[in-house]
């Protein structure tokens, strides 16, 4: 059973992927939620993490974890952690519970594992990561079939927003190749950031087997 809960705003954020058999779940918790102190944030936190289908339980983890940001919330922790799990079904159900030791609270969170992406991205931001935003390096976490792969990434500036229509400005690329595995694996991805001004942006990440495109995928990002 997890821990009973009182509801509130969530102090972390969830990415939960299913690929050939394979789960993995993050949590990212965010330092707006640390308790504010004169030059430090902090915070503990006690994690129970269910994951299951409508029967079986396939792991039931707990962690306890102890972190730091400064007074800006620049993460001088990790505040990154994650539980993978293999030989699993699908579809594949996760329930997160967090107890904020410092505010006596809990929240608890649940969804299904997804199976329609292949790679989730994190922003580095200090000794921690973020999400949705736009740095120097960033850190992509992927699944793919064991192969070699021809990379791009392209970085694109938001030039126009309407109701029905976006446009974008490609500003930046970057041309790689590796071998996949047939497991989780990372790479990063490095950006010129230091004269970009604030505003919204989009990664744009695709992947080729030989003149082929096998994977795409896209992530808006801000410039804070």
């Amino acid at each position: 059973m997890l821990l009973s809960t009182t509801f509130g705003q969530s102090p972390f954020e969830v990415q939960a992927l299913y690929r050939n058999g394979s789960a993995r779940l993050w949590l990212l918790f965010l330092p707006a939620a640390y308790v504010q102190g004169d030059s430090l944030c902090y915070a503990e936190y006690h994690i129970e993490v269910l994951i299951r289908d409508g029967v079986r339980v396939y792991g039931h983890y707990h962690r306890r974890v102890y972190l730091y940001a400064s007074s800006v919330e620049l993460p001088q922790s990790n505040n990154l952690f994650s539980w993978n799990l293999s030989g699993l079904p699908f579809p594949l159900q996760w329930e997160v519970v967090v107890w904020d030791a410092a505010r006596q609270s809990a929240v608890s969170r649940s969804g299904i594992f997804s199976s329609d992406q292949w790679a989730v991205l994190f922003s580095q931001n200090g000794r921690g990561y973020d999400r949705a935003s736009l740095s120097a390096s960033m850190e992509v976490v992927y699944h793919l079939p064991n192969d070699t792969y021809i990379g791009q990434a392209a970085l694109y500036k938001e030039e126009a927003a309407l109701p029905e229509l976006r446009q974008y400005l490609s500003i930046e690329e970057r041309r790689f190749t590796f071998q996949a595995r047939n497991a989780w694996d990372t790479f990063h991805l490095y950006w010129r950031v230091e004269d970009l001004p604030p505003g919204a942006y989009l990664i744009g990440l695709y992947l080729y087997k030989g003149e082929e495109l096998a994977y795409q995928a896209f992530y808006s990002v801000r410039r804070k």
